[in-house]
């Protein structure tokens, strides 16, 4: 098993020194989206990261992208040969720290190493670790505000419940990535929901929902002042028609 994860990170490297172009399947950073693109950047100023950790490198368009602030980038990848795509792609980048495994996994081995002097500092976590089956996500959210309590967390594939023009991954039953999904969090770690405020409309590429969470006592002030996003209430605000029936499905179940 070993020898087979590292003969498919050998083929990904060869396959990004025979074809770069590949590492932009998607569009390129952010699956293209020049807002979120510009949402990301702006995060980053107002919050004063000090680190960024991300779950779900694939081939390292938005990482090498992230890599632009100068900030220590710590990437994990469970799949072998993207591992081996992304860590040739972002080499020459002596910021970026690429690890492969079970995010779950890896990011309690960066707590315990590199990580560990960034546990009182804000570090800006963006988790897309999430696929088909695989969906890590309701840990690494623990993982994070359990040991990172002044965290910024953009989820990406994520619904936006006032806008429905925004993609988001739906993997059936409870694996759906809505704010049902992440409730029992924004409870236990005392969270506020931040979603994009630029209409999917005006958005470029993939058009991927995405949503932020912070603690009420670190970032939110500073994050409900940012034009480029919206908080938002299930229970008091507007919900766009195409999720009244979630909703209402939801209140059933409290």
């Amino acid at each position: 098993m070993v020898l087979n994860a590292l003969r498919e990170s050998i083929l990904g490297a060869v396959e990004y020194w025979r074809s770069p172009e590949l590492g932009n399947r998607w569009g390129g950073p952010f699956n293209g989206q020049q807002v979120r693109a510009a949402l990301f950047q702006s995060l980053i100023a107002k919050i004063n990261a000090r680190a960024i950790v991300e779950t779900g490198t694939y081939r390292g368009a938005t990482t090498e992208f992230m890599a632009q602030t100068g900030l220590p980038i710590f990437t994990i990848e469970s799949h072998a040969r993207s591992y081996g795509f992304a860590r040739a792609r972002l080499f020459r980048h002596r910021n970026v720290f690429v690890r492969r495994g079970d995010s779950r996994i890896v990011l309690r081995q960066l707590f315990r190493g590199p990580l560990r002097k960034f546990t009182d500092q804000t570090v800006f976590w963006y988790l897309d670790a999430h696929w088909n089956d695989e969906l890590p996500l309701a840990e690494e959210i623990d993982l994070v505000f359990n040991h990172y309590p002044a965290a910024a967390v953009m989820i990406d594939d994520f619904q936006v419940p006032f806008d429905a023009d925004y993609a988001y991954d739906n993997y059936g039953a409870d694996k759906a990535l809505t704010s049902a999904y992440v409730e029992a969090a924004l409870r236990t770690h005392t969270l506020q929901a931040f979603y994009p405020s630029v209409p999917a409309s005006n958005e470029t590429g993939m058009r991927r929902g995405c949503v932020v969470l912070a603690k009420k006592t670190f970032h939110a002030g500073v994050l409900e002042g940012m034009a480029e996003l919206r908080s938002f209430d299930w229970s008091t605000d507007d919900v766009h028609p195409a999720y009244r029936s979630t909703v209402r499905m939801r209140g059933k179940r409290m």
